[in-house]
């Protein structure tokens, strides 16, 4: 049996045997002391996932369902992404940007920024520890970036809400494809700063005008109308929690105060799509549009906020659903959503009757939003279903024999008057004929 380099018996030569049993010995005394060493240099005194992580990179098992919904298309904000070649073009207007903002404060741009240093950098190691991944970055590089993205976002959000000029010669306000990309961009859970550092910068540079508490949440808000969810301006309640980052506020913005609970009924159980549910009885109608994950289901009629699914709302959708699956302190209201959504919606056909009922408003075709649908919660854990009494009342409802009955008559008697009509003239004449009969019987 070989013995690798572990005492080759030539090494023995001319030894006596308890010579050469302790020269081997030695040997292996040696190596296990610098595989201890080894072993010891890679361990870790702070666990891989600290409570403050709450900007993360995507699981690979989410992102294979499609890659470019988690990816920035033209700009970086934050370390993950920053050192990506495809996406340096825009740092030149990031510096511009930046220019732009400085220019306007009566002081010099060197005073300006050795301010913003200096208040940044007592941040720094807090704003390391929100990333859950390890950040190659020195603290001065770190700290540098935190500067130029923040104020490149607030300059935009400012510009967008024309509390500052926009420049002619803009590209961002030029090219309306490098706006729509941006709307993506910012969105993605990869592509985030923590919100404490943008409120900080943004206090910095706060004008007479901007002077009101909420006024950069309802800056970002407003930046992102053109995408959200809702059908109607989404407006952001305070829940006593701390705003994370971007993402985070336009999560709460969307959230159903109805929902803060959690549910007692959290089992997972599917129900038949919209045009099964439709055969046997059950009505749609469009619920209340400000609190979209506040879905209702009474006596066959089902309740459903309207939601405007379009171009980047799959991207939303999914940096919505990565954000709950990573974060340790984040429900599953969204991923929740997102299995209702699958359920109800099998097909087009389905896509189609919920949009005649206005509960959805589309700029997508229906085709493309029913695949949408069918994929979004794939590969996550649902570790509490939100809607697992309406599941199971939409269920009971279905298994039921009346409503199928009912619908039928309605589909095949009442669904024009001339049907109603036959229907009432066919029972007036089984009336009649059973009378007469009656009468000829008791005659005799």
């Amino acid at each position: 049996m070989e013995q690798g380099n572990i005492g080759n018996p030539r090494d023995c030569f001319g030894m006596e045997e308890s010579d050469c049993s302790e020269h081997v010995s030695v040997d292996i005394n040696v190596l296990n002391k610098d595989l201890a060493c080894s072993l010891r240099a890679k361990l870790r005194d702070e666990p891989p996932s600290l409570s403050e992580n709450c900007i993360f990179k995507v699981p690979g098992t989410l992102r294979r369902r499609n890659e470019t919904s988690y990816e920035p298309k033209i700009v970086s904000i934050g370390p993950f992404h920053s050192e990506k070649e495809r996406l340096q073009p825009t740092k030149k207007i990031k510096m511009w940007y930046l220019h732009c903002l400085l220019d306007r404060f009566p002081i010099p741009p060197e005073e300006c920024l050795q301010h913003f240093v200096g208040k940044i950098r007592k941040l720094a190691k807090r704003t390391i520890n929100c990333y859950a991944e390890k950040i190659d970055l020195s603290e001065n590089e770190l700290v540098e970036l935190m500067i130029v993205d923040s104020c490149f976002l607030l300059e935009l959000f400012r510009r967008e809400a024309f509390l500052v000029p926009r420049h002619q010669d803009d590209p961002i306000y030029n090219t309306s494809w490098m706006l729509e990309n941006l709307y993506h961009d910012l969105i993605l859970l990869e592509n985030q700063i923590p919100w404490y550092v943008l409120e900080c910068l943004f206090k910095l540079t706060v004008s007479g005008q901007e002077q009101e508490d909420q006024v950069l949440i309802e800056l970002v808000l407003g930046f992102f109308q053109s995408m959200m969810l809702m059908t109607v301006p989404a407006e952001y309640q305070p829940s006593g929690c701390e705003i994370k980052h971007i993402l985070d506020l336009l999560r709460s913005s969307l959230l159903s105060s109805s929902l803060d609970n959690r549910p007692e009924n959290t089992n997972w159980e599917l129900f038949p799509p919209v045009t099964d549910l439709l055969r046997a009885g059950v009505t749609f109608e469009k619920g209340t549009p400000n609190n979209i994950l506040n879905i209702e289901f009474s006596d066959g009629v089902f309740k459903i906020p309207p939601i405007r699914i379009q171009g980047n709302s799959e991207s939303l959708f999914r940096n919505l659903i990565a954000y709950e699956q990573c974060d340790r302190y984040g429900t599953n209201k969204f991923t929740s959503y997102a299995v209702f959504l699958d359920c109800l919606i099998n097909t087009s056909k389905d896509a189609d009757t919920l949009v005649d009922k206005r509960i959805i408003e589309r700029g997508l075709s229906t085709e493309d939003l029913a695949i949408l649908c069918n994929g979004l919660y794939n590969d996550t854990l649902v570790s509490e279903y939100y809607y697992g009494e309406v599941s199971k009342k939409i269920n009971e409802y279905h298994r039921s024999r009346w409503p199928k009955w009912k619908a039928i008559l309605k589909r095949d008697y009442f669904n024009n008057p001339w049907s109603f009509s036959s229907f009432i003239a066919a029972i007036l004449i089984l009336v009649f004929t059973f009378l007469q009969t009656l009468f000829t019987i008791l005659s005799y």
